[in-house]
């Protein structure tokens, strides 16, 4: 049964970065040799040139459709595609083995891996399926890793799929062992130095490396929260902002001052989502547009707003979405079912905000979310939240209650920790940055007893490696303060 490895190699932007002295597409390279003979590689991408020797297919834009016609070119007289991406350096060339057997064995359209961290396996597609995929490319998904997968899932059980199963299942670690990206490259230069030498790297060891050493795993700041406004036009009952007496405030972040941020993170992080709702409501901003182009300048950059609906201008929000595009995400928190029960948890504004989430799911289905969160005051009601706006929209986000460490009553409902307290995600990934550009420990920490310095003033890369020292404390179980009364350390937010 002819094989072909077809190497996607993106827009090339990663291919200089090297790990142990070798560019990252040569370690793929020897991987797709010990899979195929090298007549059987070939490589596609959206720019100009491929790697000399291999046949390089060039898609004429980024799109599931110049996939898939790319893919279906690549595999007149093949079988079977093995589908990876040229910036995976450690594709386990046994683990791929153990799928294509399985692939023939079971005469499947579709072989995936499932539980491991992305860049350890291939996707493998019969080349009889990509007929049925073309035409399933209409109106999207857009080109990205997950593009087969996506694709299949708009009529899975038109596919026979089979799934290869990771022994552990690190996928809630959001590692990524692709050098695509800044802080997927460092992670995969600390797993090289950390993997034996001189042999081919294999799965159960990468698995074990990042189980075992977690301290690898704080590579570069994921998401930073910003506050941009001091105002804001409710006093919710879960919310301690109110409670400092800030919510009648006028300051604001100077453009300026937001686009030195947005600059130092682009240079530091490469991708990276900068929330701007850390505190106050993003609306009352009167610059918006001008702090959405700041993050729009920046392609590696994406936006995330967090609103209570209040306060917008429809202009405002479309002149964003089309700068953005599909890097503006809106989450509007209504928290209630109906206009008493809003009113008690969050104040008045019931009818503007509900109407604005309206407007932004028919406008932006694919980048806009309703939220609620579940506490004690909701619990009875948040059933017929769910239902009503599933109707409208699958993008829901319940959200747990946060009593920040103690300094609001608890209203939770049911207990989500872990059962072994593991170190702090939010440590590990983000940064908060306050109106002035200080930067606390966390956005727990409300009387900013820890400072790691001012985003603004100082140099982004010294405060994150001050940071790093707390992490370290928290792989000691060292949880002094006030992580020690903190149940968020187990949640995201990118």
């Amino acid at each position: 049964m002819p094989n072909r490895v077809v190497i996607n190699i993106m827009d090339g932007g990663f291919l200089p970065r090297s790990l142990a002295g070798r560019p990252a597409v040569e370690w793929v390279l020897d991987y797709a040799g010990s899979i195929v003979p090298k007549k059987d590689i070939a490589f596609i991408g959206s720019s100009g040139g491929g790697i000399p020797g291999f046949p390089y297919t060039r898609m004429e834009s980024a799109t599931a459709a110049c996939l898939i016609a790319a893919l279906r070119e690549l595999s007149q007289g093949y079988d079977n595609l093995v589908y990876v991406f040229g910036d995976s350096p450690f594709l386990d060339a046994g683990l791929t083995a153990r799928m294509l057997e399985n692939h023939a064995k079971y005469y499947a359209h579709y072989t995936f891996a499932d539980g491991y961290p992305e860049g350890l396996a291939p996707e493998i597609l019969a080349a009889r399926t990509l007929p049925a995929l073309a035409a399933l490319c209409q109106d999207g998904p857009p080109l990205d890793r997950e593009t087969l997968f996506a694709l299949i899932q708009k009529d899975i059980n038109a596919f026979d799929l089979e799934t290869e199963l990771s022994p552990r299942d690190l996928r809630i670690l959001r590692a990524s062992l692709t050098c695509g990206t800044k802080r997927g490259h460092l992670l995969c230069e600390r797993t090289a130095e950390s993997l034996p030498q001189g042999q081919p790297p294999a799965s159960e060891a990468v698995l074990s490396l990042l189980e075992k050493t977690p301290e690898v795993l704080r590579t570069l700041p994921a998401f930073i929260g910003v506050q941009i406004t001091e105002g804001c036009p409710q006093s919710c009952l879960s919310c301690p902002y109110p409670l400092f007496g800030n919510v009648g405030g006028s300051r604001r972040m100077a453009p300026g001052d937001f686009d030195l941020i947005a600059r130092k993170a682009a240079d530091f992080c490469g991708d990276a989502v900068i929330g701007v709702s850390l505190w106050g409501e993003p609306s009352f901003h009167p610059e918006f547009t001008r702090l959405a182009k700041s993050v729009a300048d920046r392609p590696a950059l994406s936006l995330l707003v967090e609103t209570s609906g209040i306060g917008w201008k429809d202009e405002v929000v479309r002149e964003c979405a089309a700068m953005l595009g599909p890097r503006l995400t809106w989450v509007v928190s209504l928290d209630a079912a109906g206009p008493q029960q809003y009113a008690m948890l969050r104040g008045a504004g019931w009818e503007e905000a509900r109407a604005r989430a309206e407007m932004l799911i028919a406008e932006f289905p694919g980048t806009a979310y309703v939220q609620a969160l579940r506490m004690a005051e909701n619990e009875e009601t948040l059933e017929s939240f769910y239902r009503a706006w599933k109707e409208k929209t699958p993008r829901l986000i319940i959200q747990k209650y946060d009593w920040f460490c103690g300094f609001l009553p608890q209203r939770k409902v049911t207990d989500l920790s872990p059962l072994d307290r593991f170190p702090c995600r939010h440590l590990r990934r983000d940064l908060c940055v306050l109106l002035d550009g200080s930067v606390p420990l966390c956005r727990e920490d409300l009387h900013k007893s820890t400072l790691l310095g001012n985003l603004i003033a100082d140099d982004i890369q010294t405060i994150w490696e001050k940071g790093g020292g707390f992490y370290r404390q928290h792989l000691c179980a060292n949880h002094t303060g006030i992580c020690g009364n903190c149940d968020e350390y187990y949640t995201w937010n990118f």
